[in-house]
């Protein structure tokens, strides 16, 4: 038997203005199997499993870049073409298993995955089982379920089990092409945009739910796709996913009564947010410390720039001097500080760079005090009310 695996990942965020370069891509061939990343381990566990089994393992290229804005058309080209030039070097092939994120843009693809899973069922034919891992954080478009035999997405968010759900794929490949099973898959789309956190209730008791039934009555996987909120794509939106072993009714059936549960949970999935004035009242009222306040929307994991300057803007308003901002992405100023020196004071015009969703730029005048190798944390701060 021969397995042929792969790897193609980014979360892309349509909304931000940072294209995604080839340059943002780590290109890994031949994956560490003693330390991998978190991208890299499906595919060292699959290859793993295989060679256990005495198989042959034809393993391509493993590109991923951190959550960014879309991707470069002639980039995400090239990276496929990569991998479809290893597959065809490599046919004939048994099956295929596929690492990848499903919530991938390009320029002139709304649906990365789809794309190239459909240029992988071309080349291999309609009998070879195919598969892929999935994030939660996915796009579950109509075409990467018509040209897989199966998908598995992560469980937990935030992710933790990534190297036991590529067990679970390669377990499911493995029956398949050797003809235990016949995966049939279910999807039911539940119509939300939401953010499902595993690790609390009452999420936490649905993923105990939905892990329950797998392995038992022809049930053999179900995943939640959370969808990826921050991208404008025609198929987002929450699904639920289900395989079952030859029985199509009950993998709909199924999909549809877990994703009416999950219906019934919305609104209570995510923490409460509240506005940033009244989040700053709430931490300067609180005892002890430190608080933590997160701009969940401006987040550069997930792909946007990190150059917003609401949360600043209210700290200055109301005159906080005792906080520390954690990031705050703007280049400009920071060739300027370097330029400068270190205890340099000057007038800058900080962050809101990129677009009106990140606000309006800050005229602050700025000590700058410059972290060097071996020397503890230092601050950049503002002394002085702000100018503008």
């Amino acid at each position: 038997m021969k397995l042929f695996i792969a790897g193609l990942a980014t979360e892309t965020n349509t909304f931000s203005p940072m294209p995604t370069g080839l340059a943002d891509y780590v290109q890994v061939r031949g994956v560490n199997e003693n330390q991998p990343s978190s991208m890299e381990a499906p595919l060292a566990v699959w290859s793993c499993l295989a060679r256990e089994r005495g198989w042959q393992v034809a393993e391509s290229l493993c590109a991923y870049a951190p959550p960014s804005g879309i991707t470069v058309r002639a980039v995400y080209e090239t990276l496929q073409d990569e991998i479809l030039g290893d597959l065809k070097r490599a046919l004939p092939v048994n099956a295929v298993l596929l690492n990848l994120h499903g919530a991938m843009v390009a320029d002139g693809y709304d649906d990365c995955e789809g794309d190239i899973s459909s240029r992988v069922r071309a080349l291999v034919g309609p009998n070879v089982p195919v598969g892929a891992e999935l994030d939660p954080h996915c796009h579950l478009t109509r075409a990467k379920v018509k040209q897989a035999t199966a998908l598995v997405l992560y469980k937990e968010f935030p992710h933790t089990d990534f190297a036991e759900r590529a067990q679970d794929l390669f377990r499911l490949i493995a029956d398949a092409l050797e003809g235990r099973i016949r995966p049939t898959m279910g999807v039911f789309d539940m119509r939300m945009i939401g953010s499902y956190f595993t690790t609390v209730q009452p999420m936490k008791g649905f993923v105990d739910k939905i892990k329950a039934p797998e392995g038992r009555d022809r049930v053999l996987s179900i995943s939640v796709a959370h969808c990826f909120p921050y991208a404008d794509v025609p198929e987002l939106g929450s699904k639920m996913l289900v395989i079952t072993e030859g029985q199509p009714e009950q993998a709909a059936r199924l999909a549809r009564d877990l994703g009416i549960e999950l219906i019934k949970m919305r609104g209570n999935t995510h923490p409460p947010y509240v506005p940033v004035e009244e989040a700053i009242d709430e931490a300067l009222a609180a005892p002890g410390g430190p608080i933590v306040l997160s701009d969940g929307s401006d987040n550069p994991g997930g792909g946007a720039p990190g150059d917003s300057t609401f949360v600043l803007r209210a700290l200055l308003e109301k005159g906080v001097k005792s906080a520390g901002l954690a990031c705050l992405w703007d280049p400009i100023v920071v060739q300027i500080a370097l330029a400068a020196g270190d205890g340099v004071r000057l007038k800058v015009r900080l962050g809101g760079k990129t677009g009106r969703m990140s606000g309006d730029p800050l005229d602050l005048e700025c000590t700058f005090l410059l972290h060097r190798p071996n020397e503890g944390p230092r601050s950049c701060h503002n002394s002085q009310p702000p100018q503008w």
